[in-house]
C-alpha cells in the first residue's frame, strides 16, 4: 500500500498555425492535423489532453513509444487550459500552484524536468483569508509568521498543538517524500528502481504511524492530539482546497505532502508566466519533440475491443487507430461510455477506473472578469489570491466558500495595460440538480447564472468594493459549461471517494490493454495528483529499463534531487 500512497502525493478564438505554440499570453489551441494525418497504428493512444493525459503522453514519448493523443476540444489542457477575450487571458481552472518553479517532489515538476520543458514561473509567499475569525495573511514557508497567526486566531494552544503535530508528522513526511514519484511503479520491478532511496525510509520513529498514511487526515490529527478548534478548521479548509473533502475524507499521505510543500522553510507559491496554458504548452512541446502527436478536435467515439482486450480506438470521424495500449484521461463516467455495453454492465460497482457508479462531487460556478485597475486598495494588491470562508461550519455548502485569483498582479501580460484579470469560483460545491434540464439559450439560464454568481461578486467586494463598476469583460461559467466544454459528467470536479472508506483505483483497469489516468484514479484531484496519475499510467507501459534510463539521465542533469523532509525537526 505504501508505494501507491507515496505516488499520491468557453469557446476559444481562431487558433494559430499547425504545430506551432502560441505566445505565452495568447490562446493555446493549435490547429490539429487532419484526421488522415493520424497513423493507422501506434503503440499508445491517449484519450483526453488534460494534465494527466499530457503527462502520460509526454513521458511515453520520452521513453520512445509511438504516442497519439486524441482530444475532443480545440485546446489542450482540459480543466487547465487558457483562453482569451478582448486582450485578457483567463485560466479555465487551476489557480493554486506550488513546487513547480524548481526541481521538487511535485509530480508535475518531475514530468516537466523529465522532458526538459517548462514555462517560466513567478513566486509569491501566501494568500489573503477572510473568515468569521477575522482576516489574515496565510504565509507559506515562514514558521514564525504562521505561529503568530495561530496565536492570534486560535490562542497559545493552537501554536502548541501545531508544534506537536509537526513533530508527529515528521517521520510520515520522510516516508511520503522518500521516493521521487517518477521512480515509482506498481509491479515487481518497483523495489529495484526504488533501491537508491530506500535508506530514507529507515526511520525508527515511523513504526506503526505508517498505517495512518492510508487513512483520512483526521486520524493523524487525532493521533497527534490536535483538538484546537481553529487548527482543526484550518486543516479542514486545506483538505477541502486539495481534494474537495474535509480532513475526515482526505487521504493522510496527500495532506502530509501538502504540509511539506507549504510549510517547509522558505516555501513559496508559484504561478506560470502566461497562465495555466503555458504549462500545457510545455507538455505539448515535450510530446512533439520526442515524436508523439497531439490531435485536437478529435473526439473518440469508442474503445475497440478484440477477445476482451482493448486494441484501439475509433474516432467520431470514423477512423480506427490500432494500438497496444489505450490510456483514458477522460473521467470515469466518460471512459465507461467508450466501452461496449456488456463490458460496462460487468464492471459496474467494481470501484475501478471504469466503474461509472462512482459518485461525483458537486460542480462549480466560475466568474472570469476583465477589470480596470486604477485605484485598487493595498488590500486588493496584497496577494494574487483571496479566499473567503464566510462560515467554517458551511465550508463545503453551496454559495459559501469562494476562491479568487488575480494572476495579472504577478504576470501583467495576462491583461491590457491598466487592467487586471480576475478568476473567482465556487470550488466543487454547486449542485448540478439546480441546472439539470435548463435550456442554455433561455432567459431562465441567464437569470440563474446571474443569481448564482452574486456570491462571487460579494466575495470580491470584500477587497474591491466597487468591482461591479470596474468590469469590462464578464464571463460566467456554470455546471452546464463544465459539462459541455470539458466533458465533465454533471459538471463534476471529480469522484467523491472518501479516504478510509474508498480507494482510488489507480492506473490499471479490469480491461486488458486499457489504463486510466486523471482525477478518477489518484487521490487529490488537483494538478499534482493528475500529473502523478499520468506518471503511473506511463510506467505501467514503459519497461523498468526505460524508466531506469530516465532516472539516471535526470540525476545527471541534477533535476532528480532528494526532497527535503525536515518537517517538524
Amino acid at each position: 500500500m505504501l508505494p501507491s500512497l507515496l505516488a499520491a502525493a468557453f469557446l476559444p478564438r481562431a487558433p494559430p498555425p499547425p504545430s506551432r505554440l502560441a505566445a505565452p499570453h495568447a490562446h493555446r489551441a493549435a490547429h490539429p492535423p487532419t484526421l488522415s494525418a493520424a497513423p493507422p497504428e501506434v503503440d499508445v493512444v491517449v484519450v483526453g489532453a488534460g494534465i494527466g493525459g499530457l503527462s502520460c503522453a509526454a513521458l511515453l514519448s520520452k521513453h520512445g513509444q509511438r504516442v497519439l493523443l486524441c482530444e475532443a476540444h480545440d485546446a489542450a489542457g482540459g480543466c487547465a487550459h487558457s483562453f482569451t477575450r478582448r486582450g485578457y487571458t483567463f485560466d479555465s481552472g487551476p489557480s493554486l500552484w506550488s513546487g513547480c518553479a524548481a526541481p521538487s517532489a511535485n509530480p508535475l515538476r518531475q514530468v516537466l524536468d523529465a522532458i526538459d520543458e517548462s514555462p517560466a514561473w513567478a513566486q509569491y509567499d501566501g494568500w489573503c483569508m477572510y473568515t468569521e475569525d477575522g482576516a489574515f495573511y496565510a504565509r507559506c514557508g515562514d514558521e514564525e509568521a504562521f505561529k503568530a497567526t495561530l496565536v492570534r486566531l486560535g490562542g497559545e494552544a493552537a501554536a502548541a498543538e501545531w508544534r506537536r503535530l509537526r513533530l508527529f508528522v515528521a517521520p510520515l513526511a520522510k516516508a511520503v517524500l522518500a521516493l521521487p514519484p517518477i521512480a515509482l511503479r506498481a509491479d515487481l520491478a518497483a523495489a529495484g528502481l526504488a533501491l537508491p532511496w530506500l535508506p530514507r525510509l529507515a526511520d525508527p520513529t515511523l513504526g506503526l504511524r505508517a498505517r495512518l498514511l492510508s487513512g483520512p487526515w483526521s486520524r493523524v490529527l487525532k493521533a497527534a492530539g490536535c483538538s484546537n478548534v481553529f487548527l482543526k478548521r484550518w486543516f479542514d479548509f486545506l483538505a477541502f482546497a486539495f481534494s474537495g473533502l474535509p480532513s475526515e475524507g482526505t487521504v493522510a499521505a496527500a495532506m502530509v505532502y501538502m504540509m511539506s510543500d507549504l510549510y517547509a522553510d522558505g516555501a513559496k507559491m508559484d504561478y506560470p508566466i502566461g497562465g495555466s496554458g503555458a504549462v500545457v504548452d510545455a507538455l505539448v512541446r515535450g510530446i512533439e519533440k520526442f515524436g508523439g502527436q497531439v490531435m485536437l478536435r478529435t473526439p473518440v467515439e469508442r474503445i475497440e475491443m478484440e477477445g476482451g482486450r482493448a486494441v484501439g480506438v475509433r474516432t467520431a470521424a470514423g477512423q480506427s487507430i490500432r494500438c497496444r495500449h489505450v490510456v483514458s484521461n477522460a473521467p470515469v463516467w466518460a471512459t465507461a461510455k467508450l466501452l461496449p455495453e456488456e463490458v460496462r454492465r460487468e464492471l459496474l460497482g467494481g470501484r475501478s477506473a471504469v466503474d461509472e457508479s462512482i459518485p461525483p462531487t458537486p460542480s462549480f460556478i466560475h466568474l472570469h472578469l476583465g477589470i480596470r485597475a486604477e485605484g485598487l486598495s493595498e488590500q486588493a494588491l496584497a496577494s494574487i489570491h483571496h479566499i473567503v470562508v464566510p462560515s467554517w461550519d458551511r465550508l463545503m455548502e453551496p454559495q459559501s466558500t469562494v476562491f479568487v485569483s488575480i494572476p495579472s498582479l504577478i504576470d501583467p501580460s495576462l491583461a491590457p495595460e491598466g487592467r487586471h484579470v480576475i478568476h473567482a469560483y465556487l470550488p466543487a460545491t454547486e449542485p448540478y440538480a439546480l441546472w439539470e434540464g435548463v435550456d442554455r439559450s433561455s432567459s431562465e439560464y441567464a437569470e440563474l447564472k446571474r443569481e448564482r454568481s452574486n456570491c462571487l461578486y460579494a466575495a470580491i467586494e470584500r477587497f474591491i468594493p466597487d468591482i461591479r463598476d470596474r468590469v469590462e469583460v464578464e464571463l460566467i461559467g456554470s455546471p452546464l459549461t463544465h459539462e459541455r466544454f470539458l466533458n465533465r459528467f454533471k459538471g463534476t470536479y471529480g469522484p467523491e471517494l472518501v479516504a478510509g472508506t474508498d480507494n482510488f483505483p489507480g492506473a490499471r483497469t479490469p480491461v486488458p490493454g486499457l489504463l486510466c489516468c486523471g482525477d478518477s484514479t489518484w487521490p487529490g484531484i488537483g494538478v499534482p495528483a493528475v500529473a502523478g496519475s499520468g506518471m503511473a499510467a506511463a510506467h505501467a507501459i514503459a519497461s523498468p529499463a526505460q524508466q531506469q534510463k530516465l532516472l539516471e539521465e535526470m540525476k545527471r542533469r541534477n533535476v532528480l534531487i532528494p526532497a527535503p523532509y525536515s518537517l517538524g525537526e
